[in-house]
């Protein structure tokens, strides 16, 4: 049962990433460019806001995107980069707004683009074998102001049925806290795609009993966003975000660099060793045990009944029925409670009151 203590060095916050955007974060580069950096975080952010409140994820202010994800609010405020080069650009509206900063203009991108993936990602499920060729984003985007101050935008946001499908069956543990503290400052990108490569291996290797994994340099190099030439400044380059993350307490591993097996051909002549170790040794790293059903469960069995309600429901300029209806708490409050105290008791093995559950639907955050 999850229930983190938010907040700086040493604490943990284990979220979710979907497997085929971990697997495949070249491809979020491809797919978006200068703007990848923010469609990376968004996911991120998204993705951990469904773990801690399933209930309210789709609405959040680019104040609590920057806070979790450790960047500037005024950079992203500002007029995007292509409409500064090219003031005569028509501006992208939707739903009456004007799309025109950094974070808005990356919104409405993910809006209209998916994520290519430069080769088909096979999934492998209980039932079938799924071929993803791209990964959508977002449905829709909608964007009103908060009634108290009449200045702070309020996002409102309806994720794709694939990212939820992956949030619920298909995706790496991730410890976010870290996520936030190392991307701050140049290349932090970069440092933040190293970041989640060595958390999705780890948690590939935790899952296999095993602690130890080995990548090439320049590929760690090249993932990092790190443009040199020359194999030490490379070499030296990892090094400075590896020790980074120590001194963060961004995640716990231990590293050596080691030389290539010469018995073996065209291999790079520098790798880097991770112990994941430690990361084994720190509960509060890991998933309790019980979260994958307890998602799960909650989320197929809202949806259920959510369908024997509502099968025939059309709202104008909905995207997404199940997202609003979700999201409401003012709506089956008590069915919602009857299939989360369900989910909870089926997970844990424990009780759930109803008081309980109406403050989780309400407020986020199971309780411990």
């Amino acid at each position: 049962m999850v229930n983190e203590n938010e907040g700086s060095k040493g604490e943990f916050f284990v979220s979710r990433i979907d497997r085929s955007v971990a697997d495949n974060l070249n491809d979020i580069r491809t797919s978006f460019g200068d703007d990848a950096g923010v469609v990376k975080d968004f996911i991120v952010f998204v993705s951990k806001n469904m773990k801690r409140d399933l209930f309210g994820y789709t609405k959040f202010t680019l104040q609590d995107f920057c806070k979790e994800t450790g960047r500037n609010r005024q950079d992203l405020a500002k007029r995007h980069p292509y409409f500064v080069s090219n003031p005569k650009a028509v501006v992208p509206e939707y739903h009456g707004h004007q799309f025109v900063s950094v974070f808005d203009y990356s919104l409405f991108l993910m809006l209209q683009r998916n994520i290519i993936f430069a080769k088909t990602y096979t999934v492998n499920t209980k039932d079938e074998v799924i071929q993803l060729e791209n990964f959508p984003i977002l449905k829709d985007i909608k964007l009103n102001m908060d009634r108290a101050s009449n200045t702070v935008k309020i996002y409102e946001i309806r994720i794709s049925d694939q990212w939820m499908d992956g949030f619920i069956s298909r995706y790496y543990t991730l410890e976010t806290n870290g996520y936030r503290m190392i991307g701050k400052g140049r290349g932090g990108d970069g440092r933040k795609s190293l970041y989640l490569i060595l958390q999705r291996t780890r948690h590939q290797c935790l899952s296999q009993n095993q602690t130890i994994a080995r990548f090439s340099v320049d590929y760690l190099a090249h993932l990092a966003e790190v443009d040199v030439e020359e194999n030490r400044f490379r070499k030296r380059a990892v090094k400075r975000m590896l020790d980074l993350f120590l001194q963060k307490d961004a995640m716990p591993f231990s590293y050596r660099f080691v030389k290539a097996d010469r018995a073996k051909v065209n291999q790079e002549e520098y790798w880097v060793e991770i112990n994941f170790a430690p990361s084994s040794q720190i509960p509060p790293v890991a998933e309790d045990h019980g979260d994958h059903v307890f998602y799960n469960s909650l989320v197929r069995d809202l949806k259920k009944r959510f369908k024997l309600m509502y099968s025939d429901v059309v709202i104008e300029d909905e995207k997404d029925h199940f997202q609003r209806w979700l999201t409401n708490h003012k709506v089956d409050l008590d069915v919602k409670v009857d299939v989360l105290i369900a989910a909870y008791n089926k997970a844990y093995s424990a009780q759930m009151t109803k008081i309980q559950a109406k403050q989780y639907i309400r407020q986020g955050g199971l309780i411990s």
